[in-house]
């Protein structure tokens, strides 16, 4: 029986006991194979940059331009550029490899003879190369680009929002709901806590934060001040008995990060803390339907409420045939949801189209464009105009709607692209074994609870061994398997406490998103979170 060992020491390593040492990466963009001599060799990074859409910070002007659309999963880097000709023609280009480290340098591939829009399927070509391109990052957030004949560029995630979205959660009575993991200098981890903070319904109390630090403890409280111009918001305890002091926190996007002040045994330590947007809403109807105005998990059961999808590579699910064809760059945040189509006009020339608009009762509709005059590699800044309207894009994310064509067991889309029938899209797995049980190895908070339900618990587990279709922790008191081969995102994991059969229930999208669990480490070690991104 093969079995594929994960250590849990540092450095965070795999090792492969043994295992095949080359994955078949299938991208409907990229046929290609990656060679993956030994995980082991590549220091784990101290976090992860956040999918969705990058912009070379200097040429950010308000107007069309170049971009980078940038997945990484795992150690497995994917981008997707969109830029120009030198005669101003749109056009893409995509890069993949292995990070080493914060960085990765690998070959840029034009393509040509794809599929257009309303256009007979066909598959495309690689068509050369201009060079390669290298990509480095300072944070989940920050980084730099060095694109073929030009000098090193910084980089960021691009940020949105909407204008009803500024004011959403400024309600009375409305909040956003977090998981989040709290570490120390020597990523030593302290406690897990659903946080939530919004307007409280108690007349002058103002943005309060609730949290807990242990699971039998009481909640805490404390009074927030949001800070002018950002999603950040800066809060301290009135509680003399409670263990949290002080807390700083920051949102971007569906990620949150930032600090917590924790008094322990008479010594206040200053914690790091990661974490993901669950949902935001508030209240209940008299049917005890939840009010979630947004839902960034897979696992909560809503009535009509607005999915959000992960951010980053999407694919049409027919056209998987891993040869190169269209992709797909979805980024949904704050409210607003950006989309860009890397395609193939009738001639069979490389493009992409792009559009933008609200992000509102799942199914938001907006115009595509292509655009022309940019900046090619190497050429002199310049700005691009529109070219071309093509028609609208619609897109609708749920999981909870199958008579309309949706799979209850997992998050996929229904695009209506311009001139062709709707079509499902799904979001692209990058590393092989996503949802079988090698891609549960690495280190999670879960929550679990005994059948009756009276006792419930978080543990921090490092699911390290794959043994046949499950996996388990390294003390071996934690066993997690994947129960229904027909719904593989959702998984089941027990725990085997005093006696006492406890049971974690959560569903895994890619990008790891759950409601009942939150991924710190991947299965090469690598921290789940921004990592150091200034606070300020």
């Amino acid at each position: 029986m093969s079995v594929l060992t994960y250590t849990g020491q540092k450095p965070w390593r795999a090792k492969i006991v043994p295992f095949q040492s080359t994955l078949n990466f299938r991208s409907v963009l990229v046929a290609s194979v990656i060679a993956l001599s030994s995980v082991s060799s590549w220091a784990a990074r101290d976090f992860t940059p956040q999918a969705g859409t990058w912009v070379i910070s200097s040429e950010v002007d308000g107007k069309p331009g170049r971009g980078l659309a940038i997945d990484v999963q795992g150690n497995t880097f994917f981008m997707q550029v969109f830029g120009y000709e030198k005669n101003g023609d749109a056009t893409f280009y995509t890069a993949t490899g292995q990070m080493e480290g914060h960085s990765v340098t690998a070959p840029l591939k034009r393509y040509q003879g794809g599929r257009s829009f309303g256009g007979a399927a066909r598959d495309a070509v690689e068509d050369g190369s201009p060079g390669s391109v290298t990509v480095s990052f300072d944070n989940g957030l920050q980084g730099a680009v060095q694109f073929p004949g030009e000098a090193k560029a910084a980089i960021e995630r691009f940020q949105m929002k909407s204008a009803e979205f500024e004011t959403r959660y400024t309600e009375t009575g409305m909040r956003r709901v977090f998981l989040v993991g709290t570490f120390d200098a020597e990523t030593q981890h302290h406690f897990f806590s659903e946080l939530s903070i919004g307007n409280s319904d108690v007349a002058g109390e103002g943005i309060v934060m609730i949290l807990r630090t242990e699971a039998h403890a009481n909640r805490q409280r404390l009074s927030c001040e949001k800070l002018t111009g950002r999603d950040a918001y800066s809060c301290k305890s009135n509680e003399s008995t409670g263990a949290v002091r002080e807390v700083q926190l920051n949102v971007a996007n569906t990620d949150v990060y930032g600090t917590v002040d924790l008094l322990k045994d008479e010594v206040l330590h200053r914690l790091s803390m990661h974490g993901i947007a669950v949902s935001g809403g508030g209240g209940v109807t008299i049917t005890g339907c939840g009010l979630e105005r947004d839902v960034y998990v897979a696992d909560i059961n809503n009535c009509k409420q607005v999915s959000t999808p992960s951010s980053g590579t999407w694919v049409i699910e027919d056209e998987l045939s891993g040869k190169p064809g269209r992709g797909f760059a979805i980024d949904v945040q704050n409210g607003m949801v950006l989309a860009q189509v890397f395609n193939y006009l009738p001639s069979g020339e490389p493009t992409f189209h792009m559009g933008s608009g609200t992000y509102q009762y799942i199914e938001p509709s907006f115009p595509l464009y292509r655009y022309a005059g940019g900046r090619w590699f190497g050429g002199p800044p310049a700005s691009a105009h529109m070219a071309e309207f093509p028609g609208d894009f619609h897109i609708r994310f749920s999981e909870n709607e199958v008579q309309k064509g949706f799979d209850a067991a997992r998050l996929v889309g229904i695009a209506h692209i311009p001139g062709e029938a709707p079509k499902r899209m799904v979001r692209m797995a990058l590393e092989s074994g996503a949802v079988s049980a090698q891609g549960l190895l690495g280190q999670w908070w879960l929550r679990f609870q005994s059948n009756t339900g009276v006792q419930r618990e978080a543990r921090l587990v490092n699911l390290t061994t794959v043994d046949g279709d499950q996996v388990l922790s390294d003390d071996g008191a934690v066993g997690c398997v994947r129960p229904n081969a027909s719904k593989p995102q959702r998984v089941q994991c027990t725990w085997q406490h005093g006696g006492v059969d406890m049971k974690a229930y959560f569903h895994q999208e890619t990008n790891n998103r759950s409601y009942n669990a939150l991924q710190m480490r991947d299965r090469h070690g690598n921290l789940m979170g921004l990592g150091s991104v200034p606070l300020n």
